[in-house]
């Protein structure tokens, strides 16, 4: 069972079972924390989308949906669903918001090392670089998506 201990049912519930597991000594329990992203990586994720977005001369969704995520990351964000309708398969991009904070460390890894591979540098957050792109990729964002 999965619980969003962000609804008072769903903390209810989760309290109850732990109390519960801990009354009867119920063996092992494994509790994964599937937190999403942080707000830092979300923006240094945008940025480095527009870094890459002004050097190709694409739109930033296109550099989003194609270099981020269909080809730096076809295993975090492609997926296939069955049509109701029609019974196809159908492939689907998931959305980043759906990432927990390691996989949007792994699919921002993924990406500078596809950047990189395909010639084009994509700084560090900690980068005076990076500091300098994004103040420039906040002013021309206007341009690439606007």
């Amino acid at each position: 069972m999965t619980y969003d201990l962000s609804n008072p049912l769903h903390r209810k519930q989760f309290v109850k079972r732990c109390n519960n597991c801990l009354k009867n000594k119920s063996g092992l329990v494994t509790l994964i924390d599937k937190s999403k992203r942080t707000p830092s990586q979300n923006k240094y994720l945008h940025v480095i989308i527009r870094i890459l977005a002004m050097e190709t001369g694409v739109r930033e969704s296109y550099a989003k949906d194609v270099y981020f995520k269909q080809l730096a990351n076809p295993s975090l964000f492609i997926t296939e669903t069955e049509d109701a309708m029609t019974g196809m398969k159908v492939q689907r991009l998931r959305s980043s918001s759906e990432l927990t904070k390691d996989e949007m460390q792994q699919a921002i890894n993924n990406f500078r090392h596809w950047s990189e591979d395909n010639g084009y540098y994509l700084p560090n957050a900690d980068e005076e670089a990076f500091k300098q792109a994004e103040l420039e990729t906040d002013r021309m964002s206007q341009y690439i998506d606007g």
